[in-house]
């Protein structure tokens, strides 16, 4: 969603206006009622949905990704048992193994969207989100909340999750796969960030610091 004009923490500003993404047709922004979206009358797309108890439910994400993230970097993704001998190996080791293979840039992008990026947006949106659910404003919110939004096309779990499942497959006719439980809390990890970015109302959040910045 984009604002003709305006930052987004201008979004709800009396005579706010927003352009469809696809035609850039102009609409004014007019509160709905809850679970309502609404869509382009032009061509159809959408524009923005009222998503009553965003920040609380984003909030809950947020604090089960970072303990989701815990166990999916310190437990081993999987283990191949090959003549009795089994190894095992976590994210972070696999990344250490690409640089270390002659495999630099492969290593670092995997490295920055699969375990830094999305640990540092789940950080961002805790000490935006936070502070908003009890009320306190901090330094530096509406900074970051902006930092959030241009970081949020560079975390890509879903694309290791299936270069996993691929490895998997490949590896299965080779050796004896065994799921490991960083294998488990990463999947979990993956819903958790899907959910998160159904759940994040972006408006909400910008009119929220809007609201505590005035």
């Amino acid at each position: 969603m984009g604002a003709i004009g305006e930052s987004k923490e201008q979004l709800l500003r009396g005579n706010a206006w927003i352009g469809c993404h696809d035609c850039d047709l102009l609409f004014k922004v007019e509160n709905l009622p809850k679970d309502c979206e609404a869509r382009c009358s032009r061509c159809g797309a959408f524009l923005y949905r009222n998503r009553p108890n965003s920040i609380t439910h984003s909030l809950a994400l947020v604090l089960a990704g970072l303990i989701l993230f815990i166990p999916a970097n310190v437990y081993p993704i999987m283990s191949l048992q090959v003549l009795g001998q089994s190894k095992g190996s976590t994210l972070f080791a696999g990344v250490v193994e690409l640089y270390t293979g002659g495999l630099e840039v492969v290593g670092i992008l995997i490295l920055l969207t699969s375990i830094v990026v999305p640990l540092l947006k789940l950080l961002i949106l805790l000490y935006v989100l936070l502070p908003l659910q009890v009320g306190v404003c901090l330094p530096g919110m509406i900074h970051m909340f902006r930092i959030f939004q241009k970081l949020d096309t560079w975390g890509m779990l879903e694309v290791y999750m299936l270069g996993i499942l691929v490895s998997i497959i490949k590896l299965a006719d080779l050796a004896a796969v065994i799921m490991g439980v960083g294998l488990y809390a990463f999947v979990a990890l993956l819903l958790v960030t899907v959910c998160l970015s159904s759940a994040l109302d972006g408006r909400a959040v910008w009119k929220r610091l809007e609201a505590m910045n005035t």
